[in-house]
């Protein structure tokens, strides 16, 4: 029993005598567990042209994967610190993702009459979208500050975010009962709001004219633990923010058929709606293995 706690303090106390890796070339390979909230903004022209009073964001959660690659230039050598005590160097890090992607939006109209069972009275519609892609590719670069024998790395990042699902799925509810759902759809003269899931499709000629291609500004934390000589596990958090006009918009068509039903002039494939951005807000922990190269 002796030699077993014995064993087991060993393995425990090993990898704390073991250095981070202090110089030259690392793989990273990492899980991303992510929040992501849809920060949308929009012009009050194009917002009438949409015909809604009001659009927020929501909430989705989305997980990917990421390798990155990352010199480390360490304080002994390129900055002539006689210690890496407290700061270690800086790293250069190139780094290549892929996984999902999420947008939820929040829109409707305001004070919109209902009449049921007799009774009149004023509501907001909100009508809650939420779209699923998958695959959405990322890259980036970013510096890391590193500290206490590169255990600890303060990293800030630009890169960019591509959209590359031409058929993402979507989530489509509202706030209404059946019974407003019901009058509002008026025996097919009015707009379905009824609750449904399916898979949004873009036309071709849309996807041509569409932007895909998003700018990232991230910046995480991470505590890297040796465990082996030519290994670390890394453990990190990070928050991005990722800024994406996509120009031209596509909606799942019961929410197309409104737009239209409420101006007849709307064309999506046509018209660039260009005060539309749809930025994201991506926060979480990530979980991986860091080797020596």
């Amino acid at each position: 029993m002796k030699k077993l706690k014995l064993f087991i303090l060993i393995l425990l106390i090993a990898p704390l005598q073991l250095s981070a890796f202090e110089k030259g070339f690392t793989l990273g390979l990492k899980a991303l567990f992510s929040g992501s909230y849809t920060d949308p903004h929009i012009g009050q022209a194009d917002k009438e042209y949409l015909g809604a009073h009001f659009m927020r964001g929501m909430v989705g959660f989305v997980v990917s994967g990421e390798a990155e690659l990352t010199y480390i230039f360490d304080a002994k050598r390129y900055f002539n610190y006689q210690t890496n005590n407290t700061f270690s160097g800086l790293g250069l890090s190139f780094n290549l993702g892929v996984g999902q992607g999420f947008s939820g939006q929040i829109s409707g109209t305001q004070r919109q009459r209902f009449e049921i069972n007799g009774e009149k009275y004023l509501k907001d519609i909100e009508v809650y979208c939420r779209v699923y892609m998958t695959p959405v590719v990322t890259f980036g670069t970013a510096v890391k500050a590193m500290f206490f024998q590169n255990r600890f790395a303060l990293g800030f990042g630009l890169g960019g975010k591509m959209l590359a699902d031409p058929q993402p799925t979507y989530e489509l509810y509202t706030n209404l009962t059946d019974e407003e759902v019901k009058f509002m759809y008026n025996n097919g003269h009015g707009p379905d709001f009824s609750a449904e899931t399916g898979t949004l499709y873009i036309p071709e000629a849309m996807m041509k004219k569409m932007n895909p291609l998003g700018f990232v500004l991230k910046t995480s934390l991470e505590y890297n633990q040796p465990v082996i000589s030519r290994m670390d596990i890394t453990i990190g958090a990070y928050m991005s923010y990722t800024i994406y006009k996509p120009g031209y918009i596509s909606l799942p068509k019961k929410i197309a058929m409104a737009a239209k039903a409420n101006n007849k002039n709307v064309d999506f494939e046509r018209d660039k709606i260009e005060s539309f951005y749809m930025n994201n807000v991506d926060f979480g922990i990530s979980l991986g293995l860091l080797f020596k190269v």
